[in-house]
């Protein structure tokens, strides 16, 4: 499974697509692997169900990834970790612009590795965390076909009465961590943050779901 393939497992856990009863009636930080639970299982049961068309309309995979990841990251703190003193020093018009260029490319990245899925299974391992905790990590492992299983955190917070993920751990490497070290390197380069925004416009303009 490579790298895509992984971060499409944010995607499939990250929140239910429609309320449901038992996600409604949990409370505290249970609730946050609730979400990921139930959000898996209904995701890869559309993906399966979906399987066909998708390899015909491949463009169709942006609807299911606007969808159901979306409302459901924080876009701005994740972009506010990922830039660091860039972040700090931006000003509201390109902190703005790059929260939405950042999610775009997100977006890309999720839609191509969604299309990758070929039947692995997840398993969401026992939270620990107390009760009144607002600041959680979930843990699942994903398990394929002549592999051990790959181990996954999703860190996740509580906003008001909403969990939402703000970074996640693949294999060992933070996906926030990941970002920012490529990030820097390219705002270092380019002589700041409006540059690394137009090469995230040029990126996301030119990167296309392709049928695997």
């Amino acid at each position: 499974m490579n790298r895509r393939t992984l971060l499409a497992w944010l995607a499939l856990t990250a929140t239910p697509v429609l309320p449901h009863p038992v996600l409604a009636q949990a409370t505290g930080p249970q609730a946050a692997r609730l979400v990921v639970q139930d959000t898996t299982d209904r995701m890869l049961k559309v993906l399966k169900l979906e399987r066909n068309l998708l390899r015909q309309q491949p463009d169709r995979i942006y609807a299911f990834v606007n969808q159901i990841i979306l409302p459901h990251f924080d876009f701005t703190r994740m972009s506010r970790w990922v830039l660091g003193r860039y972040w700090r020093d931006a000003t509201e018009d390109q902190r703005s612009r790059f929260v939405q260029e950042f999610r775009t490319l997100l977006v890309r990245t999720y839609a191509t590795a969604l299309l990758e899925y070929a039947d692995q299974t997840v398993e969401v391992l026992p939270l620990q965390a107390e009760p009144s905790a607002t600041d959680v990590v979930v843990r699942t492992e994903v398990r394929q076909s002549g592999g051990p299983p790959i181990p996954i955190q999703y860190r996740m917070s509580l906003e008001g009465t909403a969990w939402k993920v703000y970074d996640v751990t693949i294999d060992g490497v933070s996906l926030v961590a990941s970002y920012r070290s490529t990030f820097a390197n390219e705002a270092a380069k380019g002589g700041g943050l409006d540059p690394l925004i137009a090469m995230l416009v040029d990126r996301n303009q030119r990167k296309q779901v392709q049928d695997p």
